[in-house]
């Protein structure tokens, strides 16, 4: 994330501890985003958020290893023709395209058509693991929610049972 430079700016400005707590307080206010932008109200929410971005990532996965074999599948020619592009007119390099050129001359399929898959294929991948990096990020927002509300909770209880110690030292 990129920061303004007045923002920058007020962070050095400050003392040590004064930037460290503004930055905890920003990192507060992204997590109170989070938590608006997914309507996430109860603990409940929380944990079927976290639910659905751990089923989310699975299929993601699934989906991701079923164009990895397919990228594999076809690794030989799309690589030939890689090579054919690289290498065409270069002579230090004229035996791998000469190979090249053989592959894709007898496989059959069309170069245009080839082409077009493997920028189908490399794109579709591109978005899947675009989409796994956001449900992780999701996952981890989760986490890092749920355990800080549970921190938060025991020092909400311990404060509360302050005025009371008080109020026994107090009649005593």
């Amino acid at each position: 994330r990129v920061r303004s430079s007045a923002a920058s700016d007020v962070y050095k400005r400050q003392s040590p501890h004064l930037r460290k707590e503004i930055m905890k307080a920003d990192v507060y206010k992204a997590r109170l985003k989070f938590l608006q932008e997914n309507n996430i109200t109860t603990a409940d929410d929380l944990t079927a958020c976290l639910q659905q971005a751990e089923n989310e990532v699975t299929q993601l996965a699934k989906q991701r290893t079923i164009l990895n074999v397919r990228k594999k599948k076809h690794k030989k020619l799309f690589d030939a023709l890689a090579a054919e592009a690289a290498f065409a007119g270069f002579e230090p390099r004229k035996a791998e395209y000469d190979d090249a050129k053989e592959v894709l001359d007898t496989c059959g399929i069309p170069r245009e058509a080839l082409l077009s898959e493997k920028a189908d294929l490399y794109e579709q991948l591109a978005q899947v693991n675009q989409q796994i990096r956001q449900e992780r990020w999701k996952l981890k927002q989760c986490k890092e929610i749920s355990e800080t509300a549970v921190i938060m909770q025991r020092d909400i209880d311990r404060v509360e049972q302050q005025p009371q110690r008080i109020a026994d030292t107090h009649q005593r």
